[in-house]
């Protein structure tokens, strides 16, 4: 069963927010601003979760290769924590959806995979225009702009939990990053040092 979850999980991930997706569309008039918006993170967090492994696909290898590491995890192991991951960000606001700030958590990281996405570009020095799951960040992106208008328009949120919002997110993503670089036999601080490494022109890609 284990071995199944993990091979599995970009499927299980999608039939998951899937469901959750087209039950709820039975109940839109009850939902709340940040439950309406959470649905739409819900479909584009799964497109994204294709792109870069999938169609195209690549980002595993892009994103290893690009540090010199040489990845001894299967990708299913590696995408395992960010299923994990997505799934706890988009259905406990969900669930929560009357704590509005809440859905700044994938609000947050959405504008970050529209950034780093694009900045992936430079770091890691690709001829081409493009790393594996930049479309779908930039329309993540764009999608976020849009909520944080609608936020503004329904009257706003205290300061005070946009800042607390986009705190949970990046908590949330450096506790999911952990887990991440521990497929590979990586800590965080030996992540960052090659990042900088590579930045400063250091590295260059292998593979």
């Amino acid at each position: 069963m284990k071995k199944l979850i993990i091979n599995y999980n970009l499927e299980i991930l999608t039939a998951v927010l899937a469901i959750v997706f087209g039950a709820s569309l039975f109940f839109w008039n009850s939902l709340t601003l940040a439950g309406k918006a959470l649905l739409g993170f819900m479909v584009l967090y799964t497109l994204h979760e294709w792109e870069e492994s999938r169609f195209p696909g690549g980002f595993y290898d892009l994103f290893f290769g690009g540090f010199g590491v040489e990845i001894t995890a299967s990708e299913a192991r590696m995408h395992l924590p960010v299923a994990i991951y997505i799934l706890i960000m988009l259905l406990v606001p969900f669930a929560l959806q009357q704590t509005t700030f809440l859905v700044l958590i994938p609000l947050g990281l959405g504008l970050f995979e529209g950034v780093i996405h694009v900045a992936g570009i430079k770091i890691h020095k690709l001829k081409k225009p493009y790393t594996p799951g930049m479309i779908t960040g930039l329309i993540m992106f764009a999608y976020a702009v849009f909520v944080i208008t609608q936020i503004n328009k329904a009257g706003g949120l205290p300061s005070w939990q946009w800042i607390v919002g986009f705190v949970l997110a990046f908590v949330g993503f450096a506790v999911m990053e952990q887990f991440f670089l521990r497929t590979v036999g990586l800590t965080f601080g030996d992540f960052r040092k090659m990042a900088m490494a590579r930045v400063l022109g250091n590295k260059k890609i292998i593979g």
